[in-house]
């Protein structure tokens, strides 16, 4: 009864019903679809496996080749090796024979026959010998009487290569080599290739070698190839494709190599032909070989033979290595077996699976449909408004969970509906609760805002005061912020820059000298360079560093500029350099000028022996005095070069310098046109500094007659003096040491420097003017430097203008003011050369260069003295002790060892009246000479060391009568 109505349930026929269809139709589907495919597949596989196979013996055939031409290499190393060893075996021979005759127990004649006779008689294997040449290549030592003592230079390859004279340049450059090349077997009439090695004895001027012919290495690889060919053969004969498929090899000439019917191997098969095309099937085969397809013909059976009606398929493969084509060969008819018997299971499978899923399929829709029916009947209950009806099933399956959760929710409703209003006024109640903490939230929300708005109000005031630029860019290089002074440097505003993109605010051609940096930065790179902008007619010189900022992915999302000015320390830098490039200047002029003063000295000095010597000579006065004005022409040039490099002598004294421009100006008015008008300090306080006078007094008469120079048609120059206190912070030539200075200023309405003139004014030798030396600026810089000053130039082209014209500015340190001495009386008249009296006293001269103590020798003699001359100062000491009567000491200051200084000291210690006289072209650095001794400087002419040796008595005279007027004064 139950099951007639499952019959009548509709949900069962149809649940039923479409598992039926659904299994006769995937029944059908599966073996329709699948089993062709199946089939076609399980063919290919099999077709495949063929393919692999033949493969596999390519790549096999393919090691073999590989491993013959190792084999061969090895071989050849091998060769080259006992070559070697055989050679080393003659040259120590060849060195032996010989070094018997450098003992002298032969002769050389013996040893050189001794060396033939074993080179001869030292063979090896089956035809190997060893030769020997000389280097004109005339054969020492062979087998073969035809070359033994003859000269073989014309034996050439068959390139037309010497084949002697190369192994002999090779042997002679190299040391020793190996060389291939076409040599005649022993006993043979044709020539064969051969591998020699050699070496060079260039201690006995032989070349030694021997060789080995490549066919006996070729030989050794055919035998091992032949060897491989065979272990291949046994290989494919025991492989098999499918049941009674093959491999086969042949070559190009259709030479059957390898094959399982042992008796068609060796032969040639080109004449069997496909019965299908009637074309040779070795050519076929190629013909596949060469587009990689499989050859399909037609082929009889070992069981039905001449029937040509199965069909079969090949793989053909190329092997190049040896010229060989590697064929499988299989019939279609058992490829495809296996696919068969594939199918007809997979058939049998499917018709069982439907049959089985047809009983299971009743038996599932049965127990699914029987309690859907209950819990349909306990739903039109509750339909109807009975909410205590319950299914009453109990399973542990879907179905009964479903039952389960029906009777729950049935009790669920009927419970809810009970509080359901409860509930409601709950949850009203939480409502309000969360709206009252969210307005809360919202009014805190707005205390940070504000918070906020003021923090970053203050940022922005902070960044805006501080003294650099600074600016943020996004990821597209537009503003996103910008300090006032970053907007400034730009010649914008805040607003006007925030949210521009950089190159419209920059321009095309600054973002593409920035745009480099810019890539680095966004790479995630920190980036710090420097860039020159124009501003207000000067160039702004700024130092930027871009910060890449990463975003929350670590990607760079934007980049934070920070810019600073660095003009000012960009012009300090420049000022230290070129102050270091002029010292560096001076230094080689120096070293030259000190060079030059002793040439000139031995110039000069000669030249005045021989005017005083030669006066009678008619003419010879009209060729020595230009000679002479021209040396001290040079004389001047070197002193001003001495000033220029800070080592010229220097005698630094207090002076007041209103009073020595006032005198001054009276020669300048004198000297220069009435169109220039002068302008020097008038009366009032006094200003002092510690200089050399002279010198000082002719380097602010070089500074006026330059200003003179650039007024070709009159102007105004005005010479200014103040006080400077200097404390930090001021660059002239180097930056100024903090200290008290006087500032002398001079300043004229020329025609100015162009900046190319002011860059190099004060280097040596540098003019603008047609005739000038090029030495005044740089003598002027020398002296303020030597002085412990600092220099300055300031000029604007063009004359005229109010602001046109030249500023040279020299700061020299302030002294305090000294008491002026009254006027001592003049001091009596030098004494003449010939009656001074110096006739037969003994002077010593200390002098490192000979020539300059030959000239200072001569001229002391011609005034009288008895000459005694020192190379150095440790001998001039010397001679200072054990001489007695010395009336003179001059002496060189820079000597080696003891200095002229030192010495001098010594010899007032020593003998307290003697006479110092200090001959020296540099200024004095050697430390403080005595009080009374003389400065001689070079070149000197003889009347400057008749004065010199006049002044060296000189300070105790002078003390006298100082001490003779005070006492005046007392009576």
């Amino acid at each position: 009864m139950v099951r007639s109505r499952l019959f009548r349930s509709r949900l069962f026929l149809r649940l039923f019903s479409a598992i039926l269809l659904t299994l006769g139709l995937f029944s059908s589907a599966v073996y329709l679809l699948s089993v062709p495919l199946i089939e076609e597949t399980a063919y290919e596989i099999e077709r495949d496996a063929s393919r692999t196979i033949l493969d596999n013996v390519f790549e096999l055939v393919s090691k073999i080749r590989g491993g013959l031409e190792e084999q061969r290499a090895i071989t050849v190393e091998s060769y080259k090796t006992r070559l070697r060893d055989m050679v080393s075996a003659a040259a120590g021979y060849i060195d032996h024979v010989h070094a018997r005759a450098d003992r002298g127990d032969i002769t050389r004649e013996e040893a050189n026959r001794l060396v033939a006779e074993g080179l001869q008689a030292l063979r090896y294997g089956s035809d190997g010998y060893i030769w020997a040449t000389d280097y004109h290549s005339v054969i020492l030592s062979h087998p073969s009487p035809d070359y033994q003592g003859h000269d073989k230079s014309d034996l050439r390859d068959n390139t037309g290569r010497y084949i002697l004279p190369t192994i002999i340049a090779t042997a002679r450059r190299e040391g020793d080599g190996f060389l291939t090349y076409p040599w005649w077997r022993p006993n043979g009439d044709e020539r064969a290739p051969k591998l020699s090695y050699f070496r060079d004895l260039p201690q006995r001027g032989v070349v030694v070698g021997t060789g080995a012919y490549l066919a006996d290495v070729d030989a050794e690889v055919e035998r091992r190839k032949a060897e491989a060919i065979e272990d291949l053969r046994q290989a494919l004969r025991n492989l098999r494709i499918a049941r009674t498929g093959y491999l086969y090899i042949f070559d190009s000439a259709n030479r059957m190599i390898i094959h399982p019917n042992a008796n068609i191997e060796n032969t040639a098969f080109g004449t069997l032909v496909n019965p299908v095309t009637g074309k040779p099937i070795a050519e076929e085969l190629k013909i596949a070989a060469a587009k990689g397809e499989p050859l399909t013909y037609l082929w009889d059976k070992p069981d039905d033979p001449g029937n040509y009606a199965y069909e079969k398929i090949s793989w053909v493969r190329h092997f190049q290595g040896f010229d060989w084509y590697i064929a499988s060969s299989v019939y279609v008819e058992e490829l495809r077996r296996s696919s068969v018997a594939l199918g007809n299971r997979i058939l049998a499978i499917a018709v069982a699976l439907m049959l089985t899923g047809g009983l299971l399929g009743y038996v599932a829709v049965r127990r699914l449909v029987a309690p859907l029916r209950r819990l349909a009947d306990a739903a039109a209950q509750v339909r109807a408004g009975d909410l205590n009806a319950e299914s009453g099933i109990r399973r542990d399956d879907e179905i009964g969970l479903l039952a389960t959760a029906f009777d729950g929710m049935v009790g669920r409703v009927r419970d809810n509906i009970a509080t359901l209003d409860s509930r409601v006024r709950d949850r009203t109640a939480a409502l309000e609760d969360a709206n009252t903490r969210l307005r809360a939230a919202m009014a805190s929300q707005d205390t940070a805002r504000r918070a906020l708005a003021e923090s970053e109000g203050r940022q922005r005031v902070i960044l805006d005061a501080i003294p650099a630029s600074i600016a943020g860019l996004d990821r597209d290089e537009r503003l996103t912020f910008a300090n006032r002074r970053w907007a400034e440097l730009v010649g914008r505003t805040k607003a006007e820059v925030i949210g521009q993109a950089l190159m419209s605010i920059v321009g095309r051609r600054a973002h593409e000298a920035l745009a480099p940096h810019l890539d680095r930065c966004r790479a995630g790179e920190v980036v710090t360079f420097e860039y020159s902008l124009p501003r207000g007619g000067k160039t702004l010189i700024t130092k930027t560093t871009l910060i890449p900022h990463p975003g929350a992915d670590g990607a760079v999302s934007g980049l934070f500029v920070l810019t600073l000015d660095v003009t000012d320390e960009k012009q300090t830098e420049r000022t230290l350099i070129e102050a270091q490039r002029l010292k560096a200047v001076g230094q080689l002029s120096g070293g030259l000028a000190h060079d030059f003063n002793n040439l000139l000295s031995i110039i000069i000095g000669n030249l005045s022996a021989a005017r005083e010597r030669y006066a009678g000579v008619e003419g010879l006065d009209a060729y020595l005095e230009p000679a002479q004005r021209a040396g001290r022409r040079g004389a001047d040039i070197t002193g001003r070069l001495l000033a220029f490099s800070r080592q010229q002598p220097l005698k630094p004294e207090p002076i007041e310098l209103c009073g020595l421009l006032r005198d001054m100006a009276v020669l300048l008015r004198r000297s220069f046109p009435s169109s220039i008008d002068i302008h020097v300090p008038g009366d009032g306080p006094d200003f002092w500094t510690i200089a050399d006078q002279t010198q000082l007094e002719n380097a602010l008469v070089n500074l006026a007659i330059n200003a003179r120079d650039a007024m070709p048609d009159g102007g105004r120059l005005d010479i200014a003096i103040a006080r400077r206190g200097v404390t930090d912070g001021l660059v002239f030539d180097e930056p100024v040491r903090p200290d008290d200075y006087l500032e002398i200023r001079v300043r004229d309405s020329g025609v100015g420097f162009t900046a190319e003139a002011l860059a190099r004014a004060v280097e040596p030798f540098f003019t603008t003017k047609t005739q000038g030396s090029g030495l005044g600026l740089s003598m002027v810089y020398g002296f303020v430097k030597q002085s412990r000053g600092y220099f300055q130039i300031d000029s604007q082209p063009g004359q005229g203008a109010a602001d046109r014209g030249t500023t040279v500015t020299l700061l020299l340190p302030r002294a305090e003011p000294v008491a002026r001495l009254p006027d001592l009386p003049a001091p009596p008249p030098l004494p003449d050369a010939l009656d001074s009296g110096w006739r037969g006293k003994l002077a010593l001269v200390a002098e490192d260069n000979d020539d300059v103590r030959q000239v200072m020798r001569q001229q002391l003699v011609e005034l009288g003295f008895s000459v005694v001359e020192a190379a150095s100062g440790d001998e001039a000491a010397e001679l200072i002790e054990q001489i007695d009567g010395l009336s003179l000491l001059v002496s060189d200051i820079v000597m080696p060892g003891l200095s002229g200084i030192e010495l001098a000291r010594r010899a007032r210690r020593l003998r307290p009246a003697l006479r110092v006289v200090l001959v020296s072209g540099f200024s004095v650095d050697s430390g403080e000479p005595p009080p009374d001794a003389v400065i001689l400087r070079k070149p000197w002419d003889k009347r400057d060391l008749v004065a010199a040796i006049g002044h060296a008595s000189e300070p105790a005279r002078t003390q006298e009568q100082a001490d003779a007027h005070g006492g005046g004064n007392e009576a």
